[in-house]
């Protein structure tokens, strides 16, 4: 099982934001503030357990994404990724894209 190999989150920084990255299965079906009040340090949430597509901002400061899944997606059933880049001194520039 590989997901056993690695740590239940991981957490850094880039260009002076704080990342949390997680699969969320530990909860459940994970909604936007919830995972805010569960990582209130982190300024970018990224989780996949629903591989349902997801991009939004929470408290005005905090973007959380779920880039989908390029290859089983759930849900509308799309297939996606997402893409950030970030710039410091600057809120992070995200967004998702279908895939064919």
């Amino acid at each position: 099982d590989v997901r056993s190999k690695f740590p239940r989150e991981a957490k850094f920084e880039i260009d002076g934001l704080y990342f949390t990255v997680t699969h969320g299965d530990q909860f459940g079906r994970p909604a936007p503030v919830e995972l805010r009040q569960a990582y209130p340090e982190a300024d970018v949430l990224i989780y996949g357990h629903t591989h349902e597509a997801l991009l939004e901002v929470v408290h005005k400061t905090v973007t959380v994404m779920n880039p989908g899944s390029a290859s089983c997606p759930r849900g509308d059933g799309l297939r996606s990724v997402g893409i950030m880049e970030t710039e410091s001194g600057l809120p992070p520039r995200a967004r998702l894209v279908p895939l064919q």
